[in-house]
């Protein structure tokens, strides 16, 4: 038991158990912390990182370091059939509650604005995005002609509308100041106006472990269960109209567990705290999934083992590489050269390397590639292999 740094984002307090230590090896001027606590609140049972990054260091990483503008690289935008089937399922369920066409929807941190697409596609006409990522707005304004501004939650663009539904899909799980976010989607809402809101399923992480600790990244500072989810709008005005559970495609077979909801907005935000909600078995679950993590993260540093007697090439500088750099012992590794899909990524500087394009590799040394993703290897692996035409030794992690 410790007090956080962090007061919980959802009741405030700051009495915390300690579940675990996350670090990471991260490029140079990263603007975010290279280590947090993993703590659960003592008062609502919360489950949060205790960063010590401020709202100017998350600001400016979702302003320039977005993953999210790449269509070949992330989601959000229906760039591919397994994000597209995503994002018109969402638009169906959103569907059955504003079953008005002529309804008003903003979608807050809309990415690429596949969402804003499929609804569009539906027939909803009053839609508006917003994005802190310059890239985003212009892809959504361009791959789907919806307006979008540059904004977030707590800095709203000045013409944001009046909105019958506010729509913050994997949103939440990055935002530091929670209550104050709830205020800022009631403030944009006409009364009983609702928000959409769609989490990472932290009561499921264990059962859907892909890569140890995915979710304790650099970008996921809050770690839901229905009862936080449900604490969280009830404290800042709001009634619950649905809560719900669904499985993702993350990639090709590999599933992601979410949780959903609709919530209604009242009439006004209750004076008193309420009384606030606990799962009793979430911090359990918290705890196999730490423990999980750290049986899988012992299996990838043996494997790595008998190839780091040479110079190595890594390709993928995502949430995997910068947990491996910083605690197995890819951190003594010689690398030559780091590599990434992502253009945002390209020219960057990690442990005094550049950060390369793929096509760099043809004019690399032949040494063995590891691949620092445990969801795209197979996608990797073919490129190697297919387009790059290369017979460097690959090194899986699975």
């Amino acid at each position: 038991m410790k007090s956080a740094h962090r007061h919980c984002p959802i009741c405030g307090f700051n009495s915390v158990d300690v579940l675990h230590c996350q670090c990471f090896a991260l490029p140079e001027q990263h603007p975010l912390p290279a280590e947090y606590d993993v703590s659960s609140c003592n008062t609502c049972g919360f489950v949060y990182a205790d960063t010590r990054g401020t709202a100017a260091d998350y600001d400016r990483y979702y302003a320039d370091y977005s993953k999210y503008a790449d269509q070949t690289t992330s989601t959000g935008g229906g760039g591919n059939p397994r994000d597209q089937a995503r994002l018109t399922e969402t638009a169906a369920a959103i569907a059955k509650h504003l079953p008005d066409l002529d309804a008003g929807i903003v979608d807050i941190g809309c990415a690429n604005g596949g969402l804003l697409g499929a609804l569009k596609a539906r027939g909803y006409s009053r839609l508006f995005g917003i994005d802190p990522a310059s890239a985003c707005v212009e892809n959504t304004r361009s791959f789907f002609n919806v307006p979008a501004e540059k904004g977030w939650l707590l800095d709203l663009p000045f013409n944001t509308p009046n909105s019958d539904l506010v729509v913050v899909s994997h949103v939440l799980e990055h935002v530091l100041d929670l209550r104050g976010a709830v205020a800022g989607m009631r403030s944009t809402l006409r009364p009983g106006g609702m928000v959409y809101v769609e989490v990472p399923d932290a009561q499921r992480y264990v059962d859907y472990l892909a890569a140890p600790f995915q979710d304790f990244n650099t970008e996921h500072i809050n770690h839901f269960g229905a009862a936080g989810l449900e604490n969280l709008f009830t404290a800042g005005g709001f009634e619950a109209v649905e809560i719900g559970a669904k499985t993702i495609e993350a990639a090709v077979g590999v599933g992601y567990p979410a949780l959903f909801g609709f919530f209604r907005r009242l009439e006004s935000v209750p004076a008193a705290a309420p009384v606030w909600r606990q799962d009793p078995d979430f911090q359990k679950s918290i705890i196999e999934y730490i423990t999980a993590s750290k049986v899988q993260l012992a299996r990838i540093d043996s494997r790595l083992a008998p190839v780091l007697d040479e110079p190595v090439i890594v390709w993928g500088t995502g949430q995997l590489t910068l947990k491996l750099l910083a605690e197995t012992r890819l951190a003594q590794a010689s690398i030559t050269a780091f590599v990434d899909g992502n253009p945002i990524n390209h020219g960057k500087t990690l442990r005094g390397t550049k950060i390369l394009p793929p096509d760099a590799l043809k004019q690399l040394p032949g040494h063995p590639i590891v691949i620092g993703s445990m969801l795209h290897h197979g996608a990797i692996t073919e490129k190697i292999r297919g387009s790059l035409r290369l017979a460097n030794r690959i090194v899986e992690l699975v």
